[in-house]
């Protein structure tokens, strides 16, 4: 889904996963192959569609369908994807997108040559971008933002000397949050916004380099780690080897300010394998779990969590508590993501379908439940209600993340305000709501406190209000502020989150 679509009907969002793949030998034809893998390896971000835009000898081609990975990709069409250098995309599916024209990755010819990009994040003022480009001309074939952005680079290219000085005059112009992989005719760019708000890393294998959105992807090829994309930073991969320029507009006397990962990426979002600005996503979500468990205990018989992401929380809420830690949910993996449905309908048909009570662990016992996050009330609602029909005497409900009480604009999926749960709902009438014993969240300093070895801020504006990146003008007045104040939640930051 555009960003134009997200601030205008409040829908869902997207959440998506780039790779690239580049070799120096030309003879080596494998790109193709080598994206695929690191797609797969993040296909926990996106599961609606997949591509790939291969380079062969200077010339790209692409190839992108709706569905996953293994569905898109098949051996023959690897075969024919022959290419020194690649790069692929995931994409999570929205109601107003099914075509497949709006898949990425997006390849356009220029003046200059052709373009490809991967994106993934969403720019807070595309539409004033693409009025002012198709004004002067410019005429769209989807809905994505990666279009307007891929618009811009192509017509600062007739002015500007290098593809590096192109993509630093759309960076002057775009706001919001994204992390890019684009691909020239001789190169390969990984792209990060100035706030860093979408993570982004490198990896290499011999002469072969990698750009990831999480560092499982890496792993997963076989290559090494190096380090993350700094936020700002645009890196350029070709034969000469790599090298990288920093767009740094929020300076400070030639020093930057330190970026601000989503918050959300540990909480939900990224692999528990992954590392990320040097924290590792198991570890903060297993302090997460311990955290919780020291500002809200509760006398229970056993400690169950939310699969998958809430199940290293209660790990840690468990140990913590010294309290048997079990396995009472069963997750369907062949079922979408509920938080992510495109309708209200399908979630709750999806909720019965993906989770599955284990009988014998649950009957006859009181439940403590960790899970990551409450957005919409309608999985938990029905997740509480199976293990009571499993024979669970309590539940009770530990999440390990404040109120998701604000929407995102940079790129996650998260509804508007009038489905979020926790922003109209008081935690007594959410806990009625859910069926649950009891319910508490982790508090926000619980969750920043969590961040072991993070080397920078964090953007948690579905929780505080405070938006680094900005919101659009259109959505400032939409924005329930002022009942959250008089409930204790921070309202939207004035003079940081209004640009």
């Amino acid at each position: 889904m555009s960003s134009e679509e997200m601030f205008m009907d409040s829908e869902l969002h997207d959440e998506c996963g780039v790779f690239a793949y580049f070799c120096p030998d030309e003879t080596k034809t494998e790109a193709a192959r080598q994206c695929y893998l690191g797609l797969f390896a993040l296909q926990h971000r996106g599961q609606d569609s997949a591509g790939i835009v291969v380079n062969q000898n200077g010339k790209l081609f692409c190839h992108k369908e709706k569905g996953l990975v293994v569905e898109v990709f098949d051996d023959l069409t690897l075969n024919i994807l022959k290419g020194h250098a690649a790069i692929g995309h995931v994409r999570y599916p929205s109601v107003d997108a099914d075509n497949v024209i709006n898949a990425q990755p997006l390849l356009i010819k220029s003046r200059k040559g052709q373009l490809a990009m991967a994106h993934n994040g969403a720019i807070i003022n595309i539409v004033e971008l693409r009025n002012k480009l198709e004004e002067q001309g410019a005429i769209f074939q989807t809905n994505s933002d990666a279009e307007v952005m891929l618009a811009l680079i192509a017509r600062n290219m007739i002015v500007a000397n290098q593809v590096i000085d192109a993509i630093f005059m759309m960076m002057a112009e775009v706001k919001g949050a994204y992390a890019l992989t684009i691909m020239t005719s001789d190169a390969v760019i990984g792209v990060r916004d100035p706030d860093g708000i979408r993570p982004l890393c490198i990896g290499k294998k011999d002469d072969e380099f990698f750009i990831a959105s999480e560092s499982c992807a890496i792993d997963a090829v076989g290559a090494e780690f190096i380090r993350d994309v700094q936020p700002g930073e645009i890196v350029i991969i070709n034969k000469e080897g790599i090298h990288s320029d920093i767009f740094a507009p929020n300076a400070v006397n030639g020093v930057r300010p330190p970026g601000q990962l989503c918050s959300f990426e540990f909480v939900y979002f990224a692999r528990p394998d992954s590392c990320i600005d040097g924290a590792d996503v198991s570890e903060v979500r297993t302090e997460c779990g311990r955290r919780l468990a020291m500002e809200h205990p509760v006398e229970a018989d056993i400690v169950i969590g939310a699969p998958d992401s809430g199940m290293m929380a209660a790990m840690g809420y468990a140990k913590m508590m010294n309290i048997e830690y079990d396995q009472g949910l069963l997750k369907n993996r062949y079922v979408g993501r509920t938080f992510i449905q495109p309708t209200q309908m399908q979630r709750e048909i999806s909720v019965g379908l993906k989770f599955s009570p284990i009988k014998h662990v649950l009957r006859g016992k009181k439940i403590c439940m960790v899970d990551d996050s409450i957005v919409r009330g309608t999985t938990m609602r029905r997740i509480v209600g199976l293990l009571k029909e499993a024979g669970a005497t309590e539940v009770h409900l530990r999440i390990a993340c404040p109120p998701v009480v604000y929407p995102c604009f940079y790129g996650v999926d998260t509804p508007g305000q009038d489905e979020l749960s926790a922003c109209h709902l008081t935690k007594e009438e959410l806990r009625q709501e859910v069926l649950a014993d009891s319910l508490e969240f982790l508090s926000l300093e619980g969750l920043e406190a969590s961040l072991v070895g993070l080397r920078c801020k964090t953007c948690s504006a579905c929780l505080n209000g405070q938006y680094p990146a900005g919101i659009p003008q259109q959505n400032r007045a939409g924005l329930n502020h002022i009942e959250l104040a008089s409930r204790g939640f921070p309202p939207v930051s004035e003079e940081e989150g209004i640009r």
